[in-house]
């Protein structure tokens, strides 16, 4: 701040201007963000010759940590369902989808709904709801859900009622079915969620439901 201070009064003012003075105070601000030890630098050359320019010893940024994101089948006797919810913008037209696959991976059914004008998080949730429903509609007692909304996943996990007053009976309804089968719920990236995704946008082109 002071530089560019400085800088406009000797360019629009014409005032004379300390140089000296004036890399005095960088070296000062360098010196003391360093003296700090956090944050980190960008990992190229150009930005370490530049803090050994200033003596100063680099601190690169962390390597990202790379992580292989597969489908896996579940145990014998269960069925894992797979569920998205997608919507158009921040609150728009939404959709989800949900696919049902037994220890073998055969694909048992699955769904791609349209919904109307809904939050992200309520399109997950409704995603949610629809697939319990359509577990215990036919049947798959011994049910494992996954989601790559962890919001989603936390709620079901505490069976906590912190969820708008719109889907609070729909909510109440899927609490009870699930203390009435064997229920599993886990995160899962959105990488190992792709048939989903694919699911759920589809619904967005759908005039009705499909299963």
């Amino acid at each position: 701040m002071g530089v560019w201070t400085t800088r406009n009064q000797w360019i629009f003012e014409r005032k004379s201007v300390d140089f000296r003075s004036i890399i005095s105070l960088v070296w000062r601000a360098v010196s003391e963000a360093n003296r700090l030890k956090i944050g980190c630098m960008r990992n190229c050359m150009d930005k370490l010759l530049i803090l050994h320019l200033f003596g100063l010893q680099g601190r690169p940024s962390k390597a990202p940590m790379i992580k292989s994101v597969i489908w896996s089948p579940p145990a014998l006797g269960w069925i894992k369902v797979n569920t998205y919810g997608a919507v158009m913008g921040s609150l728009g037209f939404g959709g989800c989808g949900g696919i049902f696959r037994n220890c073998i991976a055969f694909v048992k059914g699955c769904f791609a709904i349209p919904l109307s004008q809904v939050f992200t998080c309520k399109a997950e949730l409704l995603a949610a709801f629809l697939a319990i429903n359509f577990a215990w509609k036919y049947v798959w007692h011994h049910l494992c859900l996954k989601s790559d909304s962890s919001d989603m996943v936390q709620l079901l996990s505490s069976r906590s009622e912190m969820v708008p007053w719109t889907v609070r009976q729909a909510w109440q309804r899927c609490i009870f079915l699930i203390s009435q089968m064997d229920f599993q719920v886990s995160h899962i990236f959105r990488e190992g969620n792709q048939v989903t995704d694919t699911l759920s946008k589809h619904a967005l082109e759908l005039q009705g439901d499909s299963w």
